[in-house]
């Protein structure tokens, strides 16, 4: 079914642009936040990434509900939208777990983590750490448990 709207590509084969496009769309919507001097720029390439993974979604919602949450949720954070960023974060958490894609969980679980440290919500930023966590140790990323072992490290008293 990609095939036909990507015909350019043999097969749909296009795995590496809806990753790239996925990881664009979380670092245009992070450095939106950061890069106050070129904050358009980085916005619109968040958006841009928004605008194909809800596409995307169209074509296969099981392969990319979640991604498209958590994009929403990263723009919600960007617009300072309190109650559209933890909805779209949980549904991004949900949707990934739903369709046992457990190292989407996990990134979905660290970013609600890290958007509630922002907020000064050190006790459910740590609900969210140790989730995530888990969802790493289930996927066999040592590294990415080691990380989430400081961050919770660094919340407790």
């Amino acid at each position: 079914e990609l095939s036909q709207d990507f015909p350019h590509v043999a097969g749909g084969r296009m795995l590496n642009t809806f990753i790239n496009t996925f990881i664009d769309g979380l670092i245009g919507f992070f450095f939106a936040r950061k890069h106050l001097d070129d904050e358009s720029k980085w916005y619109n390439v968040g958006r841009d990434a928004l605008v194909l993974m809800k596409k995307w979604t169209g074509m296969s919602k099981m392969n990319f509900i979640n991604k498209l949450y958590l994009l929403q949720a990263e723009e919600a954070f960007y617009r300072n939208d309190d109650s559209m960023t933890m909805y779209c974060y949980n549904a991004s958490v949900m949707a990934a777990r739903e369709h046992r894609f457990v190292n989407e969980e996990g990134l979905a679980e660290e970013k609600t983590a890290s958007y509630l440290l922002n907020k000064k919500m050190h006790s459910e930023a740590m609900i969210h750490f140790i989730n995530a966590k888990k969802c790493y140790e289930t996927w066999g990323a040592s590294a990415l448990v080691q990380r989430m072992d400081k961050a919770i490290e660094s919340l407790l008293p």
